[in-house]
């Protein structure tokens, strides 16, 4: 009976995942610091201070007061050193473009480490970091120069690393400006060329992914006690991250709690864009359990519990649509729309689907209803006129994906 309903739990919670309405997005440092105290409340009396190792030659001190700094706020230092990179009274583009190339213009200036997750102002002090910590950087900067800058996620496994057998999730976050209805990506990533599923992050959330990050750094260490403090935070900060969730249950798992890992693999796979890598961590908590019984359903059960992600059905709808075959891409949207209809991609693709297919009327409504989840600002861009723009290179702006 156990064995049956672990199987069961898992598939409910799939078809039954809550509808998300996106809330607010962008924060003024003394609004973050008050969000983040009031998800904090539990923690921030017992945290005490944590070391990172934070790239060449670089340790970060992560503590109470730390918690409270949004990770794009810049230190009246950097703003003073930056000033002479903003243009004032000219357009939003014109503004941006000038600032982007006075700060990453020079391929010299930044030294690009993958492990080096840091604040803006760490970033641009010691002239080094990875993508999370420009786009810290870039965010804090085109803010001071008054042009609406956001996080977003790149989802995808690049980001991965394997200890053991074990996936751990680490994350690959971008720039994206909002200037008027356009919206301009910048990814410091090498190698990037087309995106497939992109989430717009709010400030808090980005700030979970920070100290998700600085977690599987230390847990790649074998710091478990620190990394699991950081991941605590994160969790706090973005209770929905699948990648967060994952982390945690090989933590726990680690220790020996099973059941408690068990609890966290289960919340990822209710939002996890690879559900494959989740069952895999999953199944080794029964594997180093013994109870292989349970492994062996769960082995056995893996297709089944891919097929109840709307995720699933979304990648194939990509993928027919991308081969011109529109009519099953979009049957393969309305699959994934039956079992999660808030997911912003399933909406933009059919929005695409439709303007390939001539069919204004539903274009137009798939574009509105994009925009009750996921959007930039109060005012809703117009509707795009390219659908399928071209895709740029790494380390330049990018155009809408």
């Amino acid at each position: 009976m156990m064995n049956k309903s672990i199987a069961l739990i898992i598939l409910l919670i799939l078809i039954t995942a809550c509808l998300h309405r996106p809330g607010r997005v962008v924060y003024k440092p003394e609004g973050f610091r008050r969000e983040v105290s009031s998800r904090l409340a539990d923690q921030l009396g017992s945290f005490g201070t944590i070391s990172v190792p934070g790239g060449k030659g670089l340790t970060q001190l992560i503590a109470v007061n730390s918690l409270l700094v949004p990770p794009f706020e810049l230190s009246s230092r950097t703003m003073n050193d930056i000033r002479h990179c903003l243009k004032p009274a000219t357009a939003q583009r014109e503004r941006f473009n000038f600032l982007y190339h006075c700060l990453f213009g020079d391929s010299g200036r930044f030294t690009y480490i993958a492990d080096s997750t840091l604040s803006g102002d760490a970033c641009f002090q010691n002239r080094q970091g990875n993508c999370f910590s420009m786009t810290n950087l870039l965010v804090g900067a085109a803010r001071f120069a008054r042009i609406d800058a956001y996080y977003m996620l790149v989802e995808d496994i690049i980001g991965n690393q394997t200890k053991g057998g074990t996936v751990i999730h680490t994350n690959h976050i971008i720039t994206a400006i909002q200037i008027g209805p356009e919206r301009r990506l910048v990814d410091f990533i090498p190698n990037s060329k087309r995106y497939h599923y992109l989430t717009l992050l709010s400030d808090i959330e980005a700030a979970g992914l920070y100290y998700n990050n600085l977690g599987a750094r230390l847990l790649l260490k074998k710091r478990n006690a620190d990394a699991e403090r950081l991941f605590r935070v994160a969790v706090a900060l973005y209770p929905d991250s699948y990648q967060i969730h994952n982390n945690l249950g090989v933590l726990v798992l680690r220790k020996g709690n099973v059941k408690e890992a068990r609890e966290h693999f289960v919340k990822a796979l209710q939002t996890a864009r690879f559900p494959d890598l989740v069952l895999g961590n999953m199944m080794k908590t029964f594997e180093k359990s013994g109870n292989m019984k349970a492994f062996d359903i769960l082995r056995k059960d893996l297709d089944k519990a891919k097929k109840r992600n709307p995720y699933f059905y979304l990648s194939l709808a990509r993928r027919d649509y991308w081969k011109g075959d529109y009519g099953a891409a979009l049957k393969l949207t309305h699959t994934a729309k039956r079992i999660r209809r808030d997911i912003p991609e399933i909406y933009l693709l059919q929005f695409r689907i439709y303007s390939r297919l001539g069919l204004k009327k539903k274009q137009a409504k798939a574009y509105k209803t994009l925009l009750k989840y996921e959007y930039f600002d109060k005012d809703a861009p117009p509707m795009p006129e390219l659908v399928d723009p071209p895709f740029k290179g790494v380390g330049v702006v990018g155009e809408t994906p």
